[in-house]
C-alpha cells in the first residue's frame, strides 16, 4: 500500500484548481468573482449591450432636434461642426464613461464612492437627474401612444377643423383648398366656406394669416393636452393622458422586470425597428413632390456660420445629449459587461451609428417638410420647427396631406415611441441599479422593486397629465435636463483627469482590453479629457448663465415663480455634489487631520479594483504562454499621461 505525500497532493490540487480556472476563463470568459464583487448579471450577448447603448443614444432628439439645428446653423456647415465635436468630445468622453462602468462593475453611485469617495455625490447627482428626466420623458412617450392609437381610427383627425374643440381661428388647409376648389371667389373663415355674395354682404374675408391656428396645433393643445391659458391655471387631470402614461409605464416595467435579461432581449426590436421605419419614411419622402427642395435646404452649406461660436456651442450640446453623457445610463449599462469586453470597438460602433442616424433622420424630416412647404405655397424655412412643434404639429400636418395618411401616421408615431422607450430604459435602469447597489438584498426581489419604482415614478408624473401639465413639462425639460447634466459632466471629467489621474485611467483601459493606444490616439484622449471637453462645457455653461432669459412657451412668458421651480429642480442634483463631499469629510477618517483626510478621500478604495482582481487571472494565450498578470501590457508601469509629456 502506497502512502500519498500530503505536500505533493496539495500541490496537485492547487495546480488542478488553477488549470480549471484557466480553462473556465479561456472557454467562457465568465467572471469568477470574490466576495467583494457584487452579484450582478451580465448581458447574455455582446449585441445586447451594443443595441441597448445605441437605443439609448438614438432618441427623440435625433429626429426632432438635430434637423432643426441644421436649419438654424447653416445646414451642411452645422454637419461639419457636429462631426468634429463627435470625434473631439463625444467619443472620448463616451469611452471614459464605459470604462468606469465596465472596470468597476458598479452603477453611478458606487462608481464614484469607490473611485474617489470625496466625489460620491457626483454619482448621486446622476441618479437624481435620471429620475427627474424619466418622470417627464415618459409623458412625451405617452403622447406618442395617444397619437398612435388615434391614428388607428381610420382617418387622421388633426387635419380638420370641424371638431367641437376647435376654435373659429382654426385653419385647415384641406378645408381651405376644398372651399377654393369649388369656387375661387369663395371665402373661408370661422371654419366655414362662404360664397362670395354672402361674404360680401356680411363683410367676411378669408381668415388673415396672422390669426390662423393650424388644425394640428389645435388638436395637440385643445384636444390631447386640454392646455390651459397659463401655468397659474393648472386645471384637472386629463384621463386619456393618465391612461396613456400608465400604459407607457407598463411597457417600461415589463421590459425591465427581470433586469437586463428582459431588456437585453427587448432592445433587439426597439433599437432596430426604428431604422426600418426610418428607411420606409425616407423612401416615401424622397418620392414626394418638393422633397428635393427640403433636402437641399437641409444640406446646402453656409460655411460663414462656422465662424460663429453659437454654431459650435449647439454642436457640442447636441453631441453631449445625443451620447447621453453624464446621465448615468451608459455607466450602468457598461457595468453589466464582462470585464474583458472590447469596449473601444463598442465606442466606435455606437458613436458612428448615432452620428449617422442623426444625419439620416435629417433627410427623412426635410423631405417631408419640403413637400409640406410646396403644399402651403411657402418656403421650407416657414414650416421648420423644433421639438414637440416638429414631432406633433409640423410632421403630422405633412403626413395628413399624403395618400393613405393613417398608415404613415401609425409608422411615424410607432417609431417615435420606440426611439423614446429605449432612452427611458436607460434612465430607469440607472435608478434600479442604484437601488440594487445600495441595498444588495433587493436583488432577490427584483420584479417587486421594478414594479415599486415604476408605480412611484408614475404617481410623480401624474401632474404632467393635467391641463397645465405641459407648462411643468417645459420647466422640467429646460431646467432639470439642461445645464445640470453639463455640471455633472464637468465634475466627472475633473475626477478622472485630475483626481484619479489619466495614467491610471489609461492603465485600467489596457488592463481590460489589452489595447495600448498609439501616441496620437493617446494624445487625443488626454488633451480632450483634460482640457478641450472641460473648456467647451465651461464656456457653454457660462454663456447660458450670462445670456439667461426667462422661460417661454410660444408667446407665453413663464412667471417668476415658474422659473424658480425650474432652478430648484436643477439645483437638487447639483447640490448632491458639495453636500456629498461635506458629508464624507465630516464622517469618514475622522481620526486624521483635515488635509490628510481629504487626501485619503480622493484615493480609490479596494472595492474599485475588486472586479479587476476577480477577472485579471492568468489566461491561456494562443502561443501557450500565460497572459494576464504575466502579460507585460498589464504589469509594466503605465506611461505618465499629462499635457507636459505630449
Amino acid at each position: 500500500m502506497t502512502t500519498a505525500d500530503p505536500v505533493s497532493s496539495k500541490k496537485t490540487k492547487m495546480a488542478t484548481s488553477k488549470e480549471k480556472s484557466v480553462m473556465a476563463l479561456d472557454d467562457s470568459d465568465e467572471s469568477i468573482a470574490p466576495d467583494e464583487v457584487p452579484e450582478r448579471g451580465h448581458w447574455t450577448g455582446r449585441f445586447d449591450f451594443l443595441l441597448a447603448c445605441l437605443g439609448t443614444a438614438v432618441g427623440l432628439g435625433n429626429v426632432w432636434r438635430f434637423p432643426y439645428l441644421c436649419y438654424k446653423n447653416g445646414g451642411g456647415a452645422f454637419v461639419v461642426a457636429y462631426v468634429v465635436m463627435v470625434f473631439l468630445i463625444g467619443m472620448p468622453v463616451f469611452l471614459l464613461e464605459l470604462t468606469m462602468g465596465q472596470y468597476s462593475a458598479f452603477g453611478p453611485s458606487k462608481v464614484f464612492s469607490t473611485l474617489s469617495p470625496l466625489f460620491k455625490g457626483v454619482g448621486y447627482a446622476m441618479v437624481i437627474a435620471a429620475s427627474l428626466v424619466s418622470i417627464y420623458y415618459n409623458m412625451i412617450i405617452a403622447w406618442t401612444l395617444f397619437y398612435f392609437v388615434d391614428s388607428c381610427r381610420g382617418d387622421v383627425q388633426w387635419q380638420y377643423c370641424h371638431h367641437e374643440f376647435n376654435t373659429d381661428s382654426c385653419f385647415s388647409d384641406v378645408d381651405y383648398h376644398s372651399c377654393k376648389a369649388a369656387n375661387e371667389s369663395n371665402v373661408f373663415n370661422f371654419r366655414t366656406c362662404y360664397n362670395a355674395t354672402y361674404a360680401a354682404l356680411h363683410n367676411i374675408a378669408d381668415i388673415p394669416d396672422g390669426q390662423r391656428v393650424s388644425a394640428p396645433e389645435e388638436y395637440l393643445n385643445r384636444y390631447m393636452l386640454g392646455k390651459s391659458d397659463s401655468f397659474d391655471d393648472f386645471g384637472t387631470l386629463r384621463w386619456p393622458l393618465v391612461v396613456a402614461l400608465f400604459a407607457a409605464w407598463v411597457v417600461v416595467v415589463l421590459s425591465l422586470i427581470k433586469g437586463i435579461k428582459t431588456s437585453g432581449r427587448v432592445v433587439y426590436f426597439t433599437a432596430t425597428f426604428p431604422y426600418v421605419i426610418l428607411l420606409i419614411l425616407f423612401i416615401r419622402g424622397v418620392t414626394l413632390e418638393g422633397a428635393s427642395d427640403g433636402m437641399y435646404f437641409y444640406v446646402v452649406p453656409d460655411f460663414e456660420k462656422l465662424m460663429q461660436i453659437s454654431v459650435w456651442q449647439d454642436a457640442a450640446v447636441q453631441v453631449f445629449y445625443s451620447f447621453s453623457i453624464a446621465g448615468g445610463g451608459m455607466i450602468t449599462y457598461a457595468s453589466y459587461n464582462k470585464f474583458h469586453n472590447n469596449l473601444v470597438k463598442d465606442v466606435l460602433i455606437i458613436g458612428i451609428g448615432d452620428m449617422l442616424t442623426s444625419l439620416f433622420s435629417g433627410f427623412v424630416v426635410f423631405s417631408m417638410l419640403g413637400f409640406m412647404a410646396l403644399q402651403l405655397h411657402t418656403s421650407v424655412a416657414n414650416v421648420v420647427s423644433s421639438g414637440t412643434g416638429l414631432a406633433f404639429i409640423a410632421y403630422p400636418d405633412a403626413i395628413a396631406r399624403m395618400p393613405v395618411a393613417p398608415l404613415w401616421a401609425l409608422l411615424f408615431f410607432f417609431m417615435l415611441f420606440l426611439l423614446g422607450i429605449d432612452s427611458q430604459f436607460a434612465s430607469v435602469e440607472t435608478i434600479l441599479t442604484f437601488v440594487f447597489d445600495q441595498f444588495p438584498a433587493t436583488r432577490q426581489k427584483k420584479p417587486l422593486v421594478v414594479c415599486a419604482v415604476g408605480i412611484f415614478l408614475f404617481l410623480l408624473g401624474l401632474p404632467l397629465t393635467a391641463q397645465g401639465g405641459v407648462y411643468l413639462l417645459e420647466v422640467m425639460d429646460t431646467y432639470a435636463a439642461g445645464w445640470p447634466y453639463l455640471v455633472i459632466g464637468l465634475c466627472e471629467l475633473f475626477v478622472i483627469a485630475y483626481v484619479y489621474g489619466m495614467n491610471r485611467f489609461m492603465d485600467n483601459l489596457t488592463e481590460m482590453t489589452g489595447w495600448k493606444p498609439g501616441v496620437w490616439i493617446r494624445s487625443h484622449l488626454v488633451v480632450t479629457i483634460m482640457t478641450i471637453s472641460p473648456i467647451v462645457i465651461g464656456v457653454i455653461l457660462l454663456m447660458s448663465w450670462i445670456y439667461f432669459e426667462p422661460l417661454k412657451l410660444g408667446d407665453y412668458v413663464f412667471p417668476t415663480w415658474g422659473n424658480a421651480i425650474g432652478w430648484t429642480l436643477a439645483m437638487i442634483p447639483i447640490a448632491c455634489i458639495p453636500l456629498g463631499a461635506l458629508w464624507q469629510a465630516a464622517t469618514k477618517h475622522t481620526d486624521l487631520p483635515l488635509l490628510k483626510r481629504l487626501r485619503k478621500l480622493t484615493q480609490s478604495t479596494d472595492k474599485w479594483r475588486a472586479n479587476a482582481r476577480a477577472n485579471t487571472l492568468p489566461l491561456q494565450g494562443r502561443n501557450g504562454a500565460l497572459n494576464g498578470y504575466d502579460n507585460p501590457a498589464l504589469t509594466e508601469p503605465p506611461p505618465v499621461y499629462s499635457l507636459s509629456h505630449l
